[in-house]
């Protein structure tokens, strides 16, 4: 079962199909960081709070991410951390990629199109959100590859506008979305408060902080090392207390 604040804040599979549900989430540092060196995976969560993910990730239609996310860390976007006998499927794969860059060598992509045998798991064909005006020889290409290709129109800066992703995925029939990366895709939906329809654009968000420091450009050297020995939820604020490791 996933933790009780996880279905209490999130009914994403409940949502109205016209008004699907926008949860953001991602892992940070101490120091505000989600990444290393050139945007370079880091793992930051714990065993713990990585199955709650899973659990996340279950709960909701979709999943999605930026291309540059798909490029720099080629993720599975599974579930397959949660029990065998889960009875929920896993998240739809969505990729925003106004440029279609999507890498036909991307382990959703081959793990598709050869259906290896994963634990408790079925398997979900990547869905690519792209621009109208890319070529359809591209979009050929890229459909013959093995993944569905959906084009949608751009804004003047050749982004596809957050404000529009909740048409987009009614349209697709899908009711929920979690979207999980990278930086500029999370800020842009940040930083956009309201959807086509003029309500508001994010419903939750989900931030799990984990007892690390990364560093200025993405490296710890010099930083110490933490170890959490408490949290606590005062008022608005959540305080953690950290142990300091020893120095060798």
């Amino acid at each position: 079962m996933a933790p009780s604040f996880v279905h209490e804040h999130v009914r994403s599979h409940a949502a109205p199909l016209a008004r699907p549900h926008v949860t953001l989430t991602w892992a940070q540092s101490l120091d505000s960081k989600i990444a290393g060196v050139g945007g370079k995976r880091v793992i930051l969560s714990g065993p713990e709070s990585m199955l709650m993910t899973h659990h996340l990730r279950a709960i909701h239609d979709s999943i999605l991410i930026g291309v540059h996310t798909l490029v720099l860390d080629d993720p599975r976007l599974q579930t397959n951390l949660l029990p065998p006998t889960h009875a929920l499927p896993p998240p739809q794969p969505l990729i925003l990629d106004p440029s279609l860059r999507f890498p036909l060598t991307s382990r959703i992509l081959n793990e598709w199109n050869t259906k290896p045998a994963l634990r408790g798991q079925t398997l979900k064909q990547p869905w690519i959100l792209c621009g109208s005006n890319v070529s359809s020889e591209r979009i050929n290409e890229v459909e013959q590859a093995g993944a569905r290709v959906v084009s949608v129109p751009l804004d003047s800066n050749g982004r596809i506008p957050p404000s529009s992703l909740p048409s987009i995925l009614t349209s697709l029939g899908l009711r929920s979305v979690m979207i999980e990366g990278g930086s500029r895709v999370l800020s842009s939906f940040l930083h956009t408060l309201k959807r086509d329809d003029g309500s508001k654009l994010v419903d939750t968000v989900v931030i799990t902080v984990a007892p690390t420091f990364i560093g200025e450009g993405g490296e710890d050297k010099g930083l110490p090392a933490l170890q959490t020995v408490h949290t606590e939820t005062m008022g608005k604020d959540s305080v953690m207390v950290c142990t300091v490791d020893d120095v060798e």
